[in-house]
């Protein structure tokens, strides 16, 4: 399954690294920040069993581990569905409504926010209409970008700040949905002060 989540060949960390070394470190908020997986999303979206999509996130939070300076402090990749999953010897694993969301990101300390979503959505050559979006109340910066894979809409919203890194798939969702505000949702679901 080919889908537009796999970031892992886009530009190196390094070549961040060697763009903004010279650049003073960011400011830091006084509470440390941490991303945990919901047990539920947006009220309805159980976390998913399906490998593959699974998979996919845990390839994206991998990457992601590479613009943190040491060690992450935390580390999130999984997947959501809104339908009940089955399976089959025939299909494997299969649901009545093929929606999912992917969430992947870290936290740690994070240089250059700007020249990080550069980078990731530098890997993601599928995707157009790439705007900066409101990064919502937990600051940073934001970008949505919108692509395809098999004929089903992806949005892709990715945020960066000074701790936390992240990136959220949307498959089947429509611009009706609002994918922009749907992820200020997840992320305020996900990151919370260490502690």
């Amino acid at each position: 399954m080919a889908l537009l989540g796999t970031v892992g060949c886009s530009r190196s960390a390094d070549t961040v690294e060697s763009r903004t070394s010279t650049q003073p470190s960011p400011s830091f908020s006084p509470a440390a920040m941490r991303l945990d997986k919901p047990e539920k999303l947006l009220g309805r979206w159980n976390e998913s069993v399906d490998r593959r999509l699974i998979g996919l996130a845990e390839k994206n939070m991998g990457f992601f581990k590479t613009f943190v300076q040491g060690e992450p402090t935390s580390a999130v990749g999984t997947a959501y569905v809104v339908a009940k999953e089955r399976r089959s010897p025939e299909r494997g694993i299969y649901r009545d409504d093929d929606r999912f969301i992917l969430l992947s990101g870290v936290s740690g300390t994070v240089t250059a926010p700007d020249a990080v979503l550069d980078a990731v959505f530098a890997g993601l050559t599928a995707v157009d209409e790439v705007k900066p979006v409101p990064s919502g109340p937990l600051g940073g910066k934001a970008r949505c970008g919108v692509g395809r894979s098999k004929d089903v809409r992806i949005d892709v919203c990715v945020w960066a700040s000074a701790q936390t890194l992240g990136m959220i798939h949307f498959a089947g969702l429509t611009q009706a949905d609002d994918p922009g505000e749907k992820f200020r949702q997840i992320r305020s679901q996900t990151e919370h002060a260490a502690g």
